[in-house]
């Protein structure tokens, strides 16, 4: 069910990017969303690197804003997991890295610190979701 829920939130998210762009800071929706699947099950990247790429292409005509960023968490949450076991700092620090990528293309701090505020209860509810289809 998360990976059908997730890219239509997704679709939402960039539909109220786009419509609010000039008169409110608002976070990006999106990126939030699918970064937070992308943090609470790393096996979620078949799905969430197709739809980052859209979101590149729909914000920035380009393939690289934030994919390259997103594109790098699963290999280093394996290669973080294995050297120092599964924790919630090495989460942090890469979701605070691709967060930060957003200052490249002109998001500004507020909107960054606002996706950041809003990554992190996602990942958290999806995060419970998760364990709770696994018990």
């Amino acid at each position: 069910m998360i990976p059908i829920l997730v890219p239509v939130f997704s679709l939402l998210g960039i539909s109220l990017n786009l419509a609010f762009s000039n008169t409110l800071t608002q976070p990006d929706w999106a990126l939030a969303l699918l970064l937070a699947s992308l943090l609470a099950h790393r096996q979620n990247w078949v799905w969430v690197l197709p739809c980052v790429l859209f979101h590149d292409v729909v914000f920035y005509w380009s393939f690289g804003a934030s994919f390259l960023m997103v594109a790098l968490v699963p290999l280093a949450m394996i290669y973080l997991d294995q050297h120092l076991g599964a924790g919630l700092p090495q989460r942090l620090l890469l979701m605070l890295a691709v967060v930060l990528s957003l200052l490249q293309p002109g998001w500004g701090l507020a909107a960054a610190l606002l996706t950041l505020c809003l990554c992190i209860p996602v990942w958290h509810l999806l995060t419970r979701q998760y364990a709770q289809q696994e018990a």
